[in-house]
């Protein structure tokens, strides 16, 4: 039965409770099973973070053992209690995946794998799942894309994927799915930026969202009901308050275009951002190297200039000033984030510190955020933070802008707005992003070197908005397989003798446009997992992963659990009785 009745949740209902595993393209399954191993990476990646390590620990507090696992250490828990704790570890670092639009790992692959230990339910359900849940996620999220948060700070998506990775697995009709989905959405968590880039509360980004929306699914199951037209109610609906110019048409298209087609899997530690900065520096510390016969030292660097997008001017310039405020202080923060404790919520958004780690290690990883890691190098990356200038280059902007022109067409964003939405976008984002910045936009130079370009977008917009009006937006219109994650970045160095070295990429390894993504999340799956388990173990998970539906999610949480006795779960074991009795076997080499 249609659960429709001309909302927009009831038509995502209908779909999440129609669609098959056989529905699914072979190549967005593939994705998929990239996208488990670049989950499980981040989270080994960030169970050692204060901020995981506290939520594990709250968890194990609660007493009573449970059908599923705490990852990477085995505990057993209660469903909700293993999403929490493994989806603040998967994003205590940022070093997950994300796809258009939206970070939606945490929760597919996560929430669904906890409902799968408890239900003993099939791998390939579970991969159903999975993909539904970034398919539902990512579209919510992209309906608010001109709104007050962006990336990361969409939580709310995980209380939309949760509910709908969990109607899909409980095999609720679409009216329980529909209501599952008000009911996640009734209350939507909104990010704070304080909190988000500068406290361990970050941890707790998707987690709460995620719990609450796989709640909400067995809520339903049991008869509550849900507002039906929660997203687009015109008095106080969810995007009411989530966009300036709400983008329903982002809804549309589900099972003719893939949003799961554009996953990027990040290499490094870190916002999405700060990825082509970082193989470009990287490029640059290898021609070093072939040039000088060594390593760049610290003490080679007169000055580091990288040249960037908005996007990623604009994650520095909101993490400067979050980091300014956290120390009580108003107006400029001239240490750029770099004075005080260092921690991951400091760096994983700020090019300065990000590239000053990666100049002192040789490498950007999981293992240099480790606290007594990052402790004892805070001044030395202090030093180098300061030799890094960040600045905006309106040329990488419009070469953004026309990446995700080129791919959405005549259903692009500009189509869908009149010029009263417009008013209100950038009215919105002036009173949000307004003020100082550390790194300025210079608006001026846009108009003065661009007057042309500009002119013609126009043009182009209008005649677009022309066609979105006459036929509608659909995204199923959308060939994501031919999508390119374009976020330009150059990095420029000048040694003290005065010899310069410079780079440039425009796509991030693992991104789509790029070479072999899934060989990305593979090489990331071997080196975060490689520092806990032995590489015969992590070769193994990864061949269990790669050959997922055969394979059981039981299966595959005994082969990465660590043993009772690792130095690295941060606690005792006998401090949590019960939680690890019948856990796990543990292999002879772990």
């Amino acid at each position: 039965m249609s659960a429709s009745e001309g909302t927009a949740t009831g038509r995502l209902a209908d779909w999440i409770a129609a669609v098959r595993y056989e529905d699914i393209p072979e190549r967005v399954l593939a994705l998929a099973r990239g996208q488990i191993l670049s989950v499980l990476a981040s989270l080994f990646a960030g169970s050692r973070t204060a901020a995981a390590s506290a939520v594990r620990r709250a968890v194990l507090r609660r007493g009573a053992p449970g059908p599923a696992s705490v990852l990477p250490t085995g505990e057993r828990v209660s469903v909700s209690d293993a999403i929490l704790a493994n989806a603040a570890s998967s994003v205590a670092l940022d070093h997950d995946d994300y796809l258009f639009l939206g970070h939606t790992g945490h929760t597919a692959v996560l929430a669904s794998w906890a409902l799968a230990e408890a239900g003993g339910l099939p791998a390939r359900d579970v991969l159903l799942a999975q993909v539904v849940a970034n398919e539902i996620g990512g579209r919510v999220a992209a309906s608010t894309l001109l709104g007050p948060q962006n990336g990361q700070t969409w939580s709310f998506l995980h209380a939309a994927a949760g509910a709908a990775l969990a109607s899909k697995l409980l095999g609720l009709s679409a009216r329980e799915t529909a209501h599952a989905l008000g009911i996640a959405l009734y209350q939507p968590t909104f990010t704070l930026m304080p909190g988000f880039m500068g406290s361990d509360a970050k941890a707790l980004t998707a987690a709460v969202p995620a719990a609450a929306g796989v709640e909400a699914a067995l809520l339903a199951r049991e008869g509550m009901t849900g507002p039906l037209d929660v997203l687009e109610h015109p008095t106080g609906g969810f995007w009411s308050f989530f966009a300036y110019a709400p983008l329903p048409h982002m809804l549309t298209g589900l099972s003719r275009a893939w949003i799961t087609d554009t996953l990027a899997f990040k290499k490094y530690p870190g916002c999405a951002y700060i990825d082509t900065a970082m193989d470009a520096l990287f490029e640059v510390l290898d021609e070093f190297r072939r040039d000088r016969g060594r390593p760049l030292a610290p003490d080679d660097v007169l000055a580091v200039e990288v040249r960037a997008s908005l996007l990623t001017v604009e994650m520095d310039n909101l993490s400067a000033d979050s980091r300014c405020l956290e120390r009580g202080t108003r107006g400029r923060s001239e240490e750029h984030g770099t004075r005080g404790a260092l921690s991951p919520e400091r760096v994983n958004f700020s090019i300065p510190a990000s590239a000053a780690i990666a100049i002192l290690a040789g490498r950007l990883s999981g293992a240099e955020f480790e606290p007594d890691r990052l402790a004892s190098h805070a001044e030395e990356i202090r030093f180098l933070a300061q030799r890094v200038t960040l600045r905006h280059d309106w040329d990488m902007t419009l070469e953004v802008a026309d990446a995700f022109d080129a791919a959405l067409g005549e259903n692009g964003i500009a189509a869908a707005l009149s010029p009263r939405d417009l008013l209100a976008v950038l009215l919105g984002y002036r009173s949000r992003m307004g003020g100082h910045k550390r790194t300025p936009l210079r608006w001026g130079s846009l108009l003065a070197r661009h007057p042309r370009a500009l002119l013609s977008r126009a043009f182009r917009a209008a005649g677009r908005r022309r066609l979105f009006l006459r036929k509608g937006g659909d995204l199923g219109a959308v060939d994501f397989t031919r999508f390119r994650m374009v976020f330009p970045a150059s990095v420029e160095l000048v040694t003290r003798d005065g010899k310069r070295y410079a780079a440039r990429r425009d796509i991030p390894d693992g991104a789509p446009g790029g070479p072999d993504r899934l060989g990305t999340a593979a090489a990331k799956f071997r080196e975060e997992a490689g520092r806990f388990l032995s590489p015969e173990r992590v070769e193994r998970a990864l061949a269990r992963v790669l050959r997922f539906e055969s394979s059981s999610v039981a299966e595959l949480a005994r082969e990465i659990a660590l043993p009772n006795s690792h130095p690295d779960l941060g606690y005792h074991p006998s401090e949590y009785p019960g939680q690890f009795e019948g856990s796990r076997t543990m292999d002879a080499d772990a």
